[in-house]
């Protein structure tokens, strides 16, 4: 078994060096500039295929990501090139969002941007660890870019949306965001489509964020079940400048959000607010590593996972403070709620603290609904289905309500319910 996984693995790893090179020639320099790209093929083949025996990798579905019929992005393969002519009005024909009010939409097509909106000049992303090794893929393949360089205050909603004329094949969003010193940008980044074939949606997000500036980034992952979603970020967050994440996962057949925070200035603030819920046999594996570097650096991570039927949910905070971040504050608090016998979910906290001056405390509980808020429904006169929902709709309600946007909470609740359909019966939503 372990020779036959491991022939997979080097399969994988060769499928990928024989896509790239078919069409290496044709991709873009403006998206990702050759010589990254170049880089990002010798750092793969190097790190090679990521394995679930490396703890980073543990409970990550490879098996979905290896199942991907062709790397090549689905924009130059062949399966792309023999709908372009019927296709060229594919996101007419799709169900998009309703635009947010006050919002500039960026619309993104199998990795490819629709509409005649201009984006800055792409720039060299990240060079990624080996953890964070997926997002070398995005930089071999990718054949756009979202980049932004926001300087006064903004509104953007960047939709990424995966056609059927991607299926079987690969797309490979890319967001780069710049907010220049004193700049503030509300950004609402969402991932949709629903191929009926086995696909990859690889995506990279590179922020980096000046001196005072503040990002409040609203993620939604709504992918379909034939997707294998992979989603690497690397953010540097400067001094006195807040980045704020609210992030929603419940979609594709499996997931995996590799991201790093740098809080490289002083005062540099990070809040991060998740839910992931999986239903059927879904994965949703988020790793998040934040680094203070810098005196009175913050950080607040929050999460909250269901995992139903023979789901499974992984969520790894690490923490690591640096001997140059005196006075720091680090504060996590990961819950999971296990509802299927053959559900499963994983929360790993871990604070690495190298200096005295610090605040810090963690807490990971696992387990099933609580009993003693059951009885108290119960003795109520509610009905057991319904109060067994409405204490799972309340273990959601920490991140739901810290989504700000009354457009942006309506969809992830909505998202979040349709993966329960109890809460659906109850008609919790309106």
């Amino acid at each position: 078994m372990a020779t036959h996984a491991a022939t997979n693995r080097n399969d994988t790893l060769d499928r990928i060096m024989r896509d790239y090179e078919a069409v290496a020639a044709r991709l873009p320099d403006a998206a990702v500039p050759r010589e990254a790209r170049g880089h990002a093929k010798c750092e793969l083949s190097r790190l090679g295929w990521p394995k679930n025996s490396d703890e980073a990798w543990r409970y990550t579905n490879l098996r979905a990501f290896e199942r991907v019929p062709v790397f090549q992005p689905a924009v130059l393969s062949r399966l792309k090139g023999a709908a372009v002519a019927a296709g060229d009005d594919a996101p007419a024909a799709m169900q998009l969002p309703a635009l947010l009010p006050g919002f500039e939409r960026l619309l993104y097509v199998d990795g490819e941007r629709r509409g005649a909106t201009a984006t800055d000049a792409a720039v060299d992303g990240p060079r990624w660890p080996a953890e964070q090794r997926l997002g070398l893929l995005c930089d071999m393949f990718a054949s756009d870019v979202a980049a932004l360089r926001i300087r006064g205050t903004a509104a953007i909603e960047v939709l990424f949306v995966t056609s059927g004329f991607a299926a079987g094949a690969a797309c490979y969003p890319r967001l780069q965001i710049e907010l220049e010193p004193g700049s503030e940008l509300t950004l609402v980044e969402r991932h949709l489509g629903a191929p009926d074939a086995p696909t990859l949606v690889c995506a990279n997000v590179a922020i980096e964020l000046g001196r005072g500036a503040r990002l409040t980034h609203y993620r939604l992952q709504q992918c379909g079940a034939q997707t294998a979603f992979s989603d690497t970020l690397a953010a540097q967050v400067g001094a006195d400048a807040s980045y704020n994440v609210r992030q929603v996962a419940i979609g594709a057949a499996c997931a995996r959000t590799s991201a790093q925070v740098r809080l490289s200035g002083a005062a540099a603030a990070l809040s991060w607010q998740a839910i992931a819920v999986g239903r059927a046999q879904q994965v949703h594996d988020t790793s998040l590593k934040v680094e203070h570097l810098a005196a009175g650096t913050r950080t607040e991570e929050v999460f909250r996972g269901i995992a139903d039927e023979r789901a499974r949910i992984a969520f790894s905070g690490h923490i690591h403070i640096a001997s140059s971040a005196p006075g720091s504050d680090a504060r996590q608090s990961l819950r999971g709620l296990i509802e299927g016998a053959g559900a499963e979910i994983d929360l790993r906290p871990r604070l690495e603290i190298n200096t005295d001056e610090v605040k810090a405390q963690h807490g990971a509980t696992t387990g099933a609904l609580d009993e003693n808020l059951m009885f108290y429904l119960l003795a109520r006169g509610i009905e057991r289905t319904t109060a067994r929902a409405l204490l799972k709709w309340a273990f959601l309600g920490d991140v739901l309500r810290a989504i700000d946007l009354p457009d942006v909470r309506r969809a992830a609740e909505h998202g979040a319910a349709g993966q329960l359909p109890d809460i659906m019966a109850i008609g919790a939503l309106t």
